[in-house]
């Protein structure tokens, strides 16, 4: 599976038969624009593929080096990690047939936050995810829903 995110921003993510040049290359190229800065892990076909953007850093998990500064790949481990609860929590198993639904859905909820400013007890400034209102996730959700089947809750919800 590939996540693509942005800082702060919305997720992309698709399942992907393994994680080859030719495998992923197409699936990026779909979601990252050329002119974007890739922050990934020291997966070598992240190396290749991140030639052709703007810049590419990594950091080397081998080396136990999970950031550096600004570089980390650790907002798509958050995603991950959100997939992970929801498994252990509500789907028990993810196949691989209906996978892209699966992350279609966790990618939905992320998709319904957004940032906000925060000041920490001690002083410092921390960014914090908050829930969209209302209406901005129905404007999300009309917005992103060409080509998608929308169906309504039993309790009244998508």
């Amino acid at each position: 599976m590939l996540v693509a995110i942005e800082r702060n921003g919305p997720v992309r993510s698709a399942p992907v038969q393994s994680d080859s040049i030719a495998n992923l290359r197409p699936v990026i190229e779909s979601f990252v624009d050329k002119g974007a800065h890739l922050k990934t892990d020291e997966l070598h076909a992240y190396k290749m593929i991140g030639k052709q953007y703007a810049s590419h850093q990594w950091v080397n998990h081998l080396a136990k080096e999970y950031s550096r500064g600004d570089v980390h790949n650790n907002t798509a481990e958050s995603f991950n990690a959100m997939l992970e609860l929801a498994k252990q929590g509500v789907f028990h198993y993810l196949s691989k047939k209906h996978l892209s639904r699966y992350l279609d859905e966790i990618g939905l909820r992320w998709n319904q936050r957004e940032p906000e400013l925060k000041v920490t007890r001690k002083g410092k400034f921390k960014i914090v995810m908050k829930r969209l209102t209302v209406l901005s996730m129905l404007k999300f959700l009309l917005t992103h829903a060409p080509g998608r089947q929308i169906r309504r809750s039993e309790n009244g919800g998508f």
